[in-house]
């Protein structure tokens, strides 16, 4: 599949097997054609918690209300809105909710395995560690977290990132939280915006990139040209694009679109972006 959607008003939660009082709602995943991640929202009731487990993928989480706790690597973070963080392949970790409930976005990169006998959850011996209240980039002792604010967004300008800068991608503002330098080996998550009013040649020109990708809409909404077909995205739909799947948005509206964007594998550092507009443009030379 060269893409997919996940509508908001389609959404079912459910009861995750052996983990009491959490919710999910696959977004993408294998059944949907990803082969590199998967992408739910969870919900965790409150007082519950997800148990301590290890697995053959990174996790990450971006919360999205309520209060808890995350403990991992010998440290213990309290959580709320705007927190986010990675728990690498292998090591132990948990969630816990709070009296509030918690919500959040939860990235698996690799998907979990689907092979016959294979196992994604394996339990692990609780060790909580130092608590360190809540997730800090100015505190030298914090590993694997962050938090995002509104504040953190910068102004509007053409793309630049790891593997691509230039005049094709227009009035967007970038905010990295998982990436590499995080701990996060196979996939990134950052909070992307992009202007009102960013019509054809202002926003996303179509393009496509060596890995896999996707776009969770928490405001506005664009209209996408997936895979040569118009799309309407609103707020709370997910897009998934496969690898080597062309794709490109505008944002026509009078107020900023706003998305959490996921990519795994991890980009390259450069010819990350394909524009098949540019390569169509090159002169034959014999």
């Amino acid at each position: 599949m060269a893409y997919y959607i996940s509508r908001a008003s389609e959404r079912k939660f459910s009861d995750v097997e052996g983990v009491p009082g959490l919710q999910q709602a696959l977004l993408v995943g294998h059944e949907h054609g990803a082969s590199h991640l998967e992408v739910s929202l969870y919900e965790l009731a409150p007082g519950a918690t997800t148990g301590w487990t290890r697995c053959p993928f990174e996790e990450s989480w971006f919360v999205t209300g309520g209060s808890g706790e995350a403990a991992y690597a010998g440290l213990r973070y309290e959580l709320g809105s705007g927190d986010y963080g990675v728990a690498p392949v292998g090591v132990a970790h948990s969630l816990s909710a709070g009296d509030e409930g918690l919500t959040w976005i939860g990235v698996r990169a690799p998907k979990p395995p689907t092979f016959d006998g294979a196992r994604s959850r394996i339990a692990a011996k609780a060790s909580p560690g130092e608590n360190l209240g809540r997730p800090s980039e100015t505190d030298p002792r914090h590993r694997y977290v962050g938090h995002f604010d509104d504040s953190d967004m910068a102004p509007y300008a053409q793309l630049s990132m790891p593997g691509y800068h230039g005049p094709n991608i227009k009035n967007i503002s970038l905010r990295m939280m998982v990436d590499q330098l995080l701990g996060a080996q196979h996939h990134t998550v950052f909070v992307c915006e992009i202007a009102p009013r960013s019509g054809p040649g202002q926003a996303a020109k179509v393009h496509y990139h060596p890995f896999e990708e996707i776009y969770y809409f928490t405001s506005g909404g664009m209209r996408g040209t997936l895979d040569g077909k118009d799309e309407v995205i609103e707020t709370g739909d997910l897009v998934w694009v496969g690898t080597d799947g062309t794709h490109g948005f505008v944002n026509e509206r009078a107020e900023p679109a706003r998305w959490v964007e996921v990519q795994s594998p991890i980009p390259p550092t450069s010819d990350a972006f394909f524009f098949p507009d540019d390569w169509r443009k090159l002169p034959e030379e014999h």
